[in-house]
């Protein structure tokens, strides 16, 4: 009976000396440390304690107590990188922060330093396999993350190991592609790595074409943004590109680059639908509640060149009722200058053809938004009820006079 109480006893202040010890661990090593004298956080503080008085040989051998005492924690190998980088063993520094890294993946410390290692010896596959590596053990880095990423895409040096990153698709992949497109100083520094990424390693992703897109059409990069979207589309709808892409309304709307951009706004619906009369049976839709809308939502972005040419399409109208009526207008992007609106539109008519003519500057006009809208003047010129339908929108080159 003694035997065994003397026994509980003995695991009793085991388990209280072991709990002491950790509990102290960080607040007060050395008091951890005399209820149990390799306890492996201790040791690390220590160590830290005696890098910073620049003890180097204090140090290392408290690090390798600690991963005598727990050999699966990389900050002892982080410890004794420091240690060697301190008395100016590179070679030694530089294999104890692997070593760090392999052990403890969430230590940000090692990773920092072999990041910076490798872009001073421009490794730059080996730099951005640790960025990778932070990335999928600690997603929630992403916007510390991200910033050097973006300032890495713009070496030319590294942009061969950026595509071949990107082409293993990494779980962080659209979120930086995105802000690469958001934050770049200068498109033109990236433009090289997003063409390579999408030529030899295949499409990019919908998200990640939105955001490039979207930023060459507001940096006004109107030729790169045309033929990069052009590029994206599959091979029978690049058969059909006109000056109005998709002008008879045959498939969704892409709402990015230079397709059919669809809004949303109270007292409006506007969609494509089957009817009778459309030349490939689906036509836009537009129909009003009866309420003031301040109406523009229908719009495409074109990239005609200067020159003169003629709007076409047709209409119908079932009960359109609107002081102003509708109409399709055409403006430079540039300098917001209108270039030519439609007749309005109101009242009631069957399919019936329209037209307008007008010409492109030669300047601040790169690009132009053909758009949908109410010319209202003031609130109460913004009601409007009833359907409107429109089909075969296109735009045609005149020959210059």
């Amino acid at each position: 009976m003694w035997v065994g109480l003397l026994l509980l006893a003995g695991v009793a202040w085991r388990v209280l000396s072991l709990g002491q010890a950790d509990a102290l661990a960080q607040r007060s090593p050395d008091a951890a440390l005399s209820w149990r004298g390799n306890q492996p956080e201790a040791l690390l503080m220590k160590a830290q304690s005696r890098l910073a008085a620049s003890d180097n040989p204090g140090a290392e051998d408290l690090a390798r107590k600690a991963l005598a005492a727990n050999p699966l924690d990389g900050r002892g190998y982080r410890l004794l990188a420091e240690a060697a980088a301190a008395r100016g063993d590179g070679k030694q520094a530089l294999q104890r922060y692997q070593l760090a890294a392999q052990r403890s993946p969430r230590d940000l410390a090692s990773h920092r330093w072999l990041a910076a290692h490798y872009l001073q010896v421009g490794d730059f596959a080996s730099l951005l396999a640790q960025l990778d590596s932070t990335l999928r053990v600690q997603p929630e880095l992403a916007p510390q993350v991200f910033p050097d990423l973006v300032r890495i895409a713009m070496l030319p040096a590294a942009q061969p190991a950026m595509s071949t990153l990107m082409l293993a698709r990494p779980p962080w992949r659209s979120g930086f592609l995105v802000q690469l497109s958001n934050k770049v100083p200068d498109v033109r520094a990236v433009a090289p790595l997003m063409e390579r990424l999408r030529h030899e390693h295949g499409s990019l992703g919908d998200e990640e074409l939105s955001a490039w897109l979207d930023r060459l059409i507001h940096d006004r990069q109107w030729g790169a943004a045309y033929l990069t979207w052009v590029a994206q589309l599959p091979s029978e709808r690049q058969a059909t590109i006109g000056n109005v892409f998709n002008g008879g309304f045959d498939w969704d709307p892409s709402n990015i680059g230079f397709g059919w951009r669809f809004g949303r706004v109270p007292g409006a619906h506007i969609d494509r639908a089957e009817t009778a009369g459309a030349s490939n049976q689906y036509a836009l839709r537009v129909s009003f509640e009866d309420q003031r809308v301040p109406f523009r939502h229908v719009r495409q972005l074109l990239a005609l060149q200067p020159g003169s040419y003629r709007l076409d399409g047709r209409v119908r109208l079932d009960s359109l009722r609107s002081e102003r009526g509708l109409v399709w207008s055409i403006t430079c992007a540039d300098s917001q200058d209108e270039l030519v609106s439609t007749e309005p539109f109101s009242g009631n008519s069957p399919w019936r053809p329209f037209q307008a003519t007008f010409a492109v500057p030669s300047e601040k006009c790169g690009g132009q938004w053909l758009e949908l809208r109410l010319p209202a003047r003031i609130r109460a010129e913004e009601r409007i009820g009833g359907l409107v339908w429109f089909d075969d929108l296109k735009i045609s080159r005149l020959a210059d006079r």
